[in-house]
């Protein structure tokens, strides 16, 4: 791609210059003032500029166009820096502490939508950004945006380097948006998709904590009961001048979870070993695609696990056709937002089909668990509109995962039931059965002469 080396102006009136790729003269002068920067001169250039005024976390250095400061400035700079370092000195910075939560991501979204739709420009905004957030890690975030906005590159090129903070599918969505010129839109887009995101991840918590923690809490009951029951039975048998035995399943337990105490490290080394075992296996190509498989065949979530996949997938395409992307283009786009690999191959086997003129829903029929109704969409879609289609599917499956999630929460409880009725039969059989012969058995008489 050809680099542009450019002169302009900024909001404050300070003139940066610097070098940056794209495809021709008009796109940069258009990137330039999308940013907020009166250009002065733009002329092709085959040196690129090996300064870097950009601001990174953990050291990471970002290719970029780079702001000229004069003698003076870059003096005063240095004092500001340098000042600023004695500062950090003699205060501790507790800022570490401090993470970026949903709610600050939303609020960051809703605030720049409401800043492009007033026509700021991405200069301005998210200097106003800065100015108004109080999250040490936000603001950290926005200034590197800011840097990277005044060095004339696209906001989706530092969100990027921030994947822990903003989803993949977000990512792309600005990525579209700031492409073909509709960022305003882009971003109420995203707003609406962090509001969906959230309202699943509440109904999936609400659905898995409770049975977990009961089952969980049955478990820890039953060992309690065994390491302190146990020898209190020992104690209340010999009390007694039992003769009997206390039952060979509860003193082979009680041994068991005895020896695994004493030899902790033995089983924390076994299971640091298969862990990373399969962390190693889950490493390779075919182990990962083995692990992806499983997933979405898996019983009870793996639908759920699918559905979620298309809908990140289906989105993006959403998104990409609405702003007129070629449907070849818009599947590569998208296929970013994939992760499980057995996805990712039908995706790729589509665009193989799409390029050589075949049917590309075909792959799309060899998925384990596919929705039939998007396959049949899918194909309404290649004989009228596929974007009206894409548009279709993507209202339906979230109608779909809604309905599965319902089904998950019902099912759920009865297989938490069932886990507690096996761990409920395991503590009377270990526990309970011992102090029913105390009291109940025969041996009771043998122990008073009668």
């Amino acid at each position: 791609m050809p680099k542009f080396r450019y002169r302009a102006v900024s909001s404050v009136g300070k003139v940066v210059t610097g070098v940056i790729d794209d495809e021709s003269r008009q796109k940069v002068l258009e990137r330039l003032q999308g940013n907020g920067l009166k250009p002065i001169s733009v002329e092709k250039s085959k040196v690129l500029s090996t300064l870097s005024t950009r601001k990174t976390k953990k050291n990471k250095v970002v290719s970029s166009a780079v702001t000229k400061y004069t003698r003076e400035k870059l003096i005063e700079e240095q004092r500001k820096r340098q000042k600023k370092g004695l500062q950090k000195e003699i205060k501790i910075d507790l800022s570490f502490l401090k993470r970026v939560t949903k709610k600050d991501l939303f609020a960051f979204t809703q605030s720049l939508y409401l800043l492009k739709r007033a026509n700021f420009t991405n200069v301005r905004a998210f200097t106003t950004l800065l100015e108004n957030t109080e999250n040490p890690a936000m603001r950290d975030i926005i200034e590197d945006i800011l840097n990277g906005v005044e060095s004339g590159e696209y906001i989706y090129t530092t969100l990027e380097y921030y994947n822990k903070v903003f989803p993949d599918i977000y990512v792309a969505t600005i990525k579209v948006g700031e492409l073909s010129g509709s960022l305003t839109n882009s971003l109420f887009q995203a707003m609406n998709y962090l509001q969906d995101t959230e309202k699943t991840t509440k109904a999936l918590r609400k659905a898995l904590v409770g049975p977990l923690l009961q089952a969980v809490g049955m478990l820890i009951g039953t060992v309690v009961g065994i390491l302190v029951g146990v020898p209190m039975l020992e104690d209340l048998y010999g009390g007694m001048g039992l003769t009997d035995q206390i039952p060979e399943a509860t003193m082979a337990a009680s041994r068991f979870i005895k020896w695994m105490m004493a030899h902790w490290y033995i089983v924390a080394a076994v299971i640091a070993a298969i862990v990373t075992a399969f962390i190693l296996w889950k490493k390779t190509i075919s182990g990962q695609y083995l692990w992806d498989m499983f997933k979405i065949k898996m019983p009870i979530f793996g639908g759920l696990i699918l559905r979620l996949s298309l809908q990140k997938f289906f989105k993006a395409m959403q998104l990409n056709l609405a702003n007129n992307s070629k449907l070849q283009d818009a599947m590569e786009v998208s296929k970013g937002t994939v992760k499980n690999y057995v996805i990712l191959s039908i995706i790729e086997s589509a665009q193989d089909n799409l390029q050589q003129g075949e049917s590309w829903v075909e792959p799309f029929e060899r998925l384990p668990n596919m929705p039939p109704m998007v396959l049949e969409m899918l194909r309404i879609g290649m004989e009228t509109d596929i974007v009206e289609m894409v548009d279709k599917i993507v209202e339906f499956i979230q109608d779909d995962i809604n309905i599965t999630i319902e089904r998950v929460m019902k099912v759920l409880p009865e297989v938490s039931m069932l886990i507690m009725g096996i761990v409920m039969i395991a503590f009377v059989i270990l526990v309970l059965t011992p102090i029913m012969e105390v009291y109940m058995g025969s041996f009771l008489f043998e122990a008073n002469g009668m």
